[in-house]
């Protein structure tokens, strides 16, 4: 099947392109983050071509005005547009007019819209190929930003990934606190300047949560925590000993909210333990690369590439085991 692909950049975006952006409540939603909305702009078809939808990035207005969603759209922007890899969300337009807009490439879904839906459904955990397509595709496009780009992605986690069709494709998004890497892949605190890394707790690493040294290895720490999260069907760190006891467990706490996010917190920048669902023969390999992912020391954890091409070559031999019974 042929793969839906960012397309390369040989022909120059028009940046200054007018759009007419409709009213809100005519916008579809696709998905929200701190102090922003993203909607889906359906474009009008052009000398009798249909065009594809676009993905705005907007401000909220429902949100207080605050200079730091502006500039993180704006930088967001900046970065997209330098950048042209098939596992990374594609530019499409920014205005910095009346409405500040980013337009995007738009995707079909979120992973964690996709895990969300199938908690919803009572669903199964995802199949194993699917698990190791994410973390080929995304481990490529986070090798390309380690690498190439020379940042570090600094909020990884299901939300920040879409994917295409079954998992044709998978895109990294979301890049609005990215931080600079130096040639050794750790944070360059002088290009830096003020900014820190931003993250979101249940997914961040240990070096994030105790303090220590940031790194390339620091994304992938919670793209091993993704991969858990399409076993376990639940965001990292709030399943409970026994899920079936979590009732009497909450109860056991105070009745504050401090102790519940007590209870909870005191596990980020741990590894959680593989669902009792998961069958370590099936899930052989997405386990493998969990657990390499997660490994407390830094210096442990696999490269974005070396991650990328473990993911591949298991995917391969997927295909290679299948096509043997079929023949067999």
């Amino acid at each position: 099947m042929t793969e839906f692909r960012t397309p390369i950049k040989n022909k120059a975006l028009d940046v200054n392109e007018k759009i007419t952006i409709p009213p809100s409540p005519f916008l579809n939603r696709l998905g929200y983050g701190t102090g922003v909305n993203v909607m889906q702009l359906v474009r009008s078809p052009r000398a009798g071509q249909i065009r594809s939808p676009w993905a705005l990035k907007m401000l909220n207005k429902r949100v207080k005005p605050n200079k730091v969603y502006t500039e993180r759209i704006k930088t967001e922007a900046d970065l997209l547009q330098r950048m042209s890899h098939p596992n990374i969300v594609g530019f499409r337009a920014f205005s910095k007019g009346k409405i500040l807009y980013l337009g995007m490439e738009a995707c079909d879904l979120s992973l964690g819209d996709m895990i969300e839906k199938r908690i919803e459904d009572n669903g199964e955990p995802f199949l194993p190929k699917q698990i190791l397509k994410v973390a080929s595709d995304i481990g490529n496009a986070l090798d390309y930003l380690h690498t190439k780009m020379q940042i570090l992605h600094g909020d990884m986690k299901s939300y920040n990934i879409l994917v295409n069709g079954d998992f044709v494709i998978c895109k990294l998004c979301d890049f609005g606190v990215t931080l600079p890497l130096d040639e050794n892949g750790v944070v360059d605190r002088r290009k830096a300047g003020k900014a820190v890394y931003f993250g979101t707790e249940a997914w961040s690493a240990p070096e994030v949560i105790h303090g220590g040294e940031i790194s390339s290895k620091t994304d992938v720490w919670p793209l091993g925590l993704t991969l858990w999260e399409m076993m376990a069907l639940m965001p990292p760190h709030t399943q409970t000993e026994d899920d079936d006891s979590m009732d009497d467990s909450v109860q056991c706490l105070d009745d504050t909210t401090d102790s519940v996010e007590d209870y909870f917190s005191d596990r980020y920048g741990t590894r959680p333990a593989v669902p009792v669902n998961i069958s370590e023969k099936q899930y052989a390999h997405p386990l493998a690369l969990f657990y390499c992912c997660t490994e407390t020391m830094p210096a442990m954890r696999p490269s974005a590439q070396h991650l990328a091409v473990a993911a591949r070559d298991m995917l391969d031999q997927c295909d290679r085991i299948k096509l043997n019974s079929l023949e067999s």
